[in-house]
């Protein structure tokens, strides 16, 4: 009867704990998750291997987000194929690489064919952020050439210091805090 008693008692203490701990955790995803689907992801830093990177860096927080807003507009009727299509790629490129022996010529041509797939999704990209930029008015573009070319220099500031500067010598390194 003892038994009984304490099998019925109430959850302990560190399961109560547990309990809101995985609570928190899932708000905190979910709200990462939200901020992440509302704001965009974060600017990737340092990469400069992306020559689009600047022209988006250059605009304010509001003209960046009706930016995001028109190529959402301009992608979501096709956004599900696409989605589809890219997965598929990813499951054969998963296929080819478990193959054995390992059809080299046929990962090429999956890469080929996904970096054209990119091609035209970027030339959309393009035609959003021109037509975005013919919608300015002439003061809007000024001032968006001007934060553009801040965003240049901070780029050549930042080769600079990792490349060396003109003579070939190394820039000194910035101390780390």
């Amino acid at each position: 009867m003892a038994s009984e008693k304490k099998n019925t008692a109430r959850p302990g203490r560190w399961l109560r704990i547990l309990l809101f701990m995985s609570l928190a955790l899932n708000l905190l995803v979910v709200g990462a998750a939200v901020g992440f689907f509302l704001n965009g992801p974060p600017a990737p830093r340092g990469d400069r291997s992306d020559p689009v990177l600047p022209y988006t860096r250059a605009f304010d927080e509001d003209q960046r987000r009706e930016l995001r807003r028109g190529l959402w507009r301009a992608m979501r009727k096709d956004a599900g194929t696409m989605r589809a299509g890219y997965l598929a790629d990813y499951q054969r490129g998963l296929d080819l690489l478990r193959q054995d022996p390992f059809d080299q010529a046929a990962l090429a041509a999956l890469l080929a064919d996904q970096a054209a797939r990119g091609v035209e999704v970027r030339a959309r990209g393009q035609e959003v952020l021109l037509k975005f930029l013919a919608e300015m008015s002439p003061e809007e573009r000024r001032a968006y050439a001007d934060r553009l070319e801040s965003e240049l220099e901070r780029m050549r500031s930042r080769g600079n210091r990792r490349d060396g500067d003109k003579d070939g010598r190394q820039s000194p390194k910035p101390p780390r805090d």
